[in-house]
């Protein structure tokens, strides 16, 4: 276990031993740190996801010889489609409803706390099964790539990757049905304009204003219970907060070219044009190779992506009994205000719940230590450096084509990463490092970001291209990018620290590069 750490990421280690081969999950999908509370809800969802120890150094959560699960004997036997669809989806969706649905208001403030860990090891449960299942799936997605890597060239992954885009899938979804949401309030000339003005508050009095919040209201039981990213469970979900979609519904409605389906029927001729290319590149010996490994993946980006909308919906869901233990201590005058609970750990909270009268310094110094956080460059590991090569073969594949391989940088005006949708784009970069940032984005620009997750899928649509710090070929961004048929770089490692906001650069998708210092 860590024993001391810094802001420079120094570390001392209990045991040397722990310092080997201790690598970043921040650089796979969490870009942020984790707050106090939340680093034991991630805790149970390390211990039954991936049974691997982990440490927290600056709140940033590290692994130690971090693999992907294995696979159960009956997903192998049934197929992970199936064995998802039937068995552990209904799970997964009945424990969610689980935890929102006790009638925590009902209780007192200790019964809460000492009913948290059996919530937490519920939301690490629910999220291990779309974990197992993505593992299954993800296998045949990477050994595509990797037989095109070998046959077609360096470009031979981004190619055929392209060939699993275009199909219906949670992520596309969500976005298509904040367009569809706009296409109805766009017959609503009041809950128009209510729009156009970003007069939110005035939509469910308006006329016809009640049938379409009964319709937004349904999309948000369906995609709002999300958390904005991976384990960041102390941010407001939409469910929360319903400013974020309705403003990117007014987006849509005002600016019908950067909408959902649009970008759809992009990438579905993106998809047939692509299947073309591959088939003259690839020698005629193989075609039938590539057509056995093609269909093993097909259902990649769909159960990948199902997988992350039950993921973060499990995540979002432990909000409901966190918030409701947090007003309690709120009328206890344990707490300022709610949310305060994330910034304390689960052995804090109950000692609050028994003993209220305790500093408020506590909170405020942890917010603060927090936001200081927030604003680091975690390193891909700490203790002994990583090194790829050293790791198995399947191991080498889930970091090249999964998790991404930062490449080495230099000063120059050319920052490299993974291509990830083809395309060149020159435009304004918008660097936006949370959702609660995104109504800065307008359309065309490029969104610099560290990592996306579902909840951001929609600002795809608004963006001309995509530039991340984190990701490979198989990463949300990328998936989402190519679904929406825009320019995409993964993997850069640096964009948002190197790019400034509001700078021209001109983002290559093709070959992987983002130029700065463009000229206007």
């Amino acid at each position: 276990m860590v024993s001391r750490f810094d802001d420079a990421f120094n570390v001392t280690w209990d045991d040397p031993r722990d310092a080997e081969s201790i690598w970043a999950i921040d650089r796979i999908h969490f870009t942020h740190p984790l707050t106090p509370l939340t680093q034991d809800l991630y805790t149970e969802v390390v211990a039954s996801s991936w049974a691997t120890p982990c440490v927290f150094v600056n709140g940033y959560a590290y692994f130690k010889d971090f693999a992907p699960p294995p696979t159960p004997q009956e997903v192998i036997e049934r197929g992970a489609t199936v064995i998802w669809s039937e068995k552990y989806l209904p799970l997964v969706k009945e424990i969610c409803a689980r935890i929102r649905g006790r009638n925590y208001d009902s209780m007192s403030a200790s019964e809460i706390v000492d009913l948290l860990p059996t919530v937490f090891q519920e939301s690490a449960e629910a999220f291990s099964y779309p974990t197992v299942v993505a593992s299954a799936v993800m296998g045949p997605g990477m050994a595509l790539a990797d037989f095109c890597d070998r046959e077609i060239g360096p470009d031979g992954p981004m190619m055929v990757t392209t060939l699993l885009q275009g199909f219906a899938n949670d992520s596309i979804a969500a976005g298509v049905g904040l367009g569809e949401l706009a296409e109805f309030a766009g017959t609503i000339p009041a809950v128009a304009v209510a729009m156009r003005d970003r007069n939110f508050d005035a939509i469910p009095g308006a006329p016809g204003g009640e049938e379409f919040m009964a319709r937004f209201n349904a999309f948000l039981e369906a995609y709002g219970w999300r958390a904005e990213e991976w384990c960041l469970a102390h941010l407001p979900t939409w469910i929360e907060e319903p400013q974020t979609p309705l403003y990117l519904i007014g987006r849509y409605l005002h600016d019908p070219e950067h909408s959902p389906a649009e970008a759809m029927r992009r990438s579905v001729e993106q998809r047939k044009a692509m299947a073309a290319e591959i088939k003259s590149r690839l020698p005629k010996a193989k075609q039938t190779e590539f057509q056995t490994l093609l269909a093993a993946a097909q259902p990649y980006v769909h159960v990948s992506e199902e997988r992350a909308l039950w993921q973060l919906i499990a995540i979002g869901s432990v909000r409901v009994p966190v918030l409701a233990l947090g007003r309690k201590l709120v009328e206890m005058d344990a707490l300022k205000q709610p949310d305060d609970v994330f910034y304390l750990t689960l052995a804090e909270l109950r000692n609050r719940a028994h003993q209220p009268k305790a500093s408020s310094q506590l909170v405020a110094s942890r917010r603060a230590e927090h936001t200081r956080w927030e604003k680091l460059s975690p390193p891909l590991s700490v203790g002994k450096p990583l090194v790829i090569g050293d790791r198995p073969r399947i191991s080498q594949i889930v970091h090249r084509f999964f998790f991404g391989l930062e490449p080495e940088q230099d000063e120059s005006d050319v920052i490299k990463g993974v291509g990830a949708s083809q395309g060149v784009l020159t435009g304004r970069a918008r660097v936006i490092r949370s959702l609660s940032e995104s109504s800065a984005l307008e359309a065309g620009e490029i969104l610099v970001c560290r990592n996306t997750a579902p909840p951001w899928t929609p600002l795809f649509a608004i963006a001309g291209a995509v530039v991340t710090d984190v990701g490979g070929l198989l990463s949300h961004s990328a998936i989402c990018a190519r679904e929406y048929a825009i320019p995409c770089v993964v993997g850069t490692g640096v964009a948002t620290s190197r790019i400034q906001d509001g700078s021209t650069i001109m983002v290559d998708g093709t070959n992987g590069t983002i130029t700065l210092r463009v000229p206007d």
